[in-house]
Parts: C-alpha cells; structure tokens; sequence
C-alpha cells in the first residue's frame, strides 16, 4: 500500500521515493507550482517542504521538473536535490520518459492508433490558452491509442506524450476534433451536445456537468540515471473519473 500525506484539503499518495526523487499522484485542482510570489494558491510544490527535504534553490520551483495542469491528476516526479533535478531536465529534454495518460473525450478515434504531429503556441488573444499551428509554434507529438468507446459517442484514450507542451493533450485532441470531457478552455460545444443526444438523462448529465478535464497521467517510465535501473510506475484513476467509467458502461 502506498503512503500518502495531507496537505490543506488534498491527500497526496507517494507512489515511489528515494534518495533522490519521489513520485507522486497530484490530485485534481492543484497547482503544481506557484505562478509568482504573489500568488497564494495551495500547490503541490508548497506541500513538499513539511515532507521531504529538497536541496534546490530553483525559487518557486524548489523539487518541482515538470508539472501537470491545475485540474490534471497524476503521476509527476519531484527532485529532491540540484544533482537529480539537472538529470531529469536532461531526460525531459531528450525524451528519456514516457508518459501516458488516460483521457474521457467526445467523439470516436477514427483508427485505433494514431501520431498526432501538430506545432502548438500560444494563443494570440487569449494568452492562456494555446491552438495548433502550421508552422509558428513549437513541435508537439502525442501518440493516441483507442482503448474503448461508449455509446458511439464517447472514447477512453491512451495519450502518450513525446513532446511535452503545456496543455498538448487537450489542444491535439482537439485538433481532431475529440473534445476532452470537462475541458471548459476547449471545447466543441454543438458537436458534444450532439453526441449526448443518444444517451440516457442520468448519464448525459454525468458527463455534461463532469467538472474538470477528464485527463489522469497514469504511468511513467524511465531508467534511473542514478541508480541505473528501470523504473515503472502506476497510477489508478481517481474516484471521479473512474465513477464516470463505470456509469458509461
């Protein structure tokens, strides 16, 4: 069984933990680190002080090596000294971890297994958000398995992430016009009312008023530059996304 702690209203299970780094299941509606010194919002970073010992002088960063979306559960590594941090940035960089991720969406995947290789960047106006470009941007590579599809209307998808974007997932998916279930930055809002049509009430509204993106990172791989060994680590779905699961069957 895994140990997890609490910090404010969150449980925060430790999936793994050495000398050098811990592996953890962020939970839905934090951050995962602060966006300046002026912002007060519980995040993940702030919770690692009173639990391990992090040697990092990154400020607001201190443990942190990527970071999943506020409203994204999952797995997500933390370092707890520069000499670990410097290694997993160069992994990171080189595409040495793998990372999936599992994804509700509108829609139906039009082949069981496709690369989506699409540039992102930000979003003129809006400059929280982020669209798929031609040519400016930055490249992005998401690798997308079927897993299952309910009612013909909704997917469960395996995402694997080649590239790491801030929210590539959710803009690849869609470009294809595949809609992350709960995703309020982007959406298809006729075309997922239109796939609600053949579904009963009580499921319709499950989905319709599910209220965060329907995205969990659920395993990441990768051979330890310490310790020199494979590292495997999984992560179950969280309670709402696995209700969601079970009532679509």
């Amino acid at each position: 069984m895994n140990k997890s702690y609490f910090y404010k209203d969150f449980k925060i299970e430790i999936l793994y933990e050495d000398k050098y780094i811990a592996i953890l299941n962020k939970p839905t509606g934090l951050l995962t680190h602060k966006k300046n010194e002026f912002d007060f919002s519980p995040s993940l970073q702030e919770s690692l002080k009173d639990q391990f010992t992090i040697d990092d002088d990154e400020q607001l960063k201190e443990g942190i090596v990527h970071r999943l979306d506020k409203d994204t559960s999952g797995v997500i590594i933390i370092t707890k000294n520069s000499i670990s941090k410097n290694k997993f940035k160069e992994m990171f960089k080189n595409r040495n971890i793998k990372k999936n991720y599992l994804a509700f969406t509108y829609g139906v995947l039009n082949q069981n297994n496709i690369e989506i290789n699409k540039n992102i960047s930000r979003n003129k106006v809006r400059r929280t958000k982020f669209n798929v470009t031609e040519s400016l941007g930055k490249n992005a590579i998401t690798k997308v398995k079927n897993i299952k599809t309910f009612h013909g209307s909704i997917s469960l998808l395996d995402c694997e992430i080649i590239t790491g974007r801030t929210h590539q997932i959710r803009v690849h998916l869609l470009s294809l016009g595949l809609p992350i279930v709960g995703d309020k930055d982007y959406s298809l809002n006729k075309e997922q009312k239109f796939r609600l049509n053949n579904m009963a009430d009580n499921i319709r509204n499950l989905v319709s008023l599910f209220p965060r993106q329907a995205l969990h990172s659920y395993k990441i791989e990768f051979f330890h530059p310490i310790f020199h060994k494979q590292i495997t680590i999984t992560c179950d779905l969280p309670i709402d996304m696995k209700k969601l699961s079970i009532n679509l069957q």
